[in-house]
């Protein structure tokens, strides 16, 4: 057997992580730095679910001219 042409392994069409709710908006990951005791009370709070719950509610700044 030729072992240098491999149809095993590598990356495969659509191969990634499926959303958890069909037809949900797509979502973009973003880097937050935060001390450890603040990620432990993040966590605490509820984790990315609560950040996106209370940004959703939050009222939406506007401009200053």
């Amino acid at each position: 057997m030729d072992k240098t042409k491999s149809t095993w392994g590598g990356p495969g069409r659509g191969g990634g992580r499926r959303p958890k709710v069909a037809g949900a908006p797509a979502t973009s990951p973003i880097t937050v730095k935060l001390t450890e005791a603040q990620k432990e009370k993040l966590l605490r709070l509820g984790g990315a679910s609560w950040m996106r719950e209370r940004i959703d509610q939050a009222e939406d700044p506007t401009p200053k001219e």
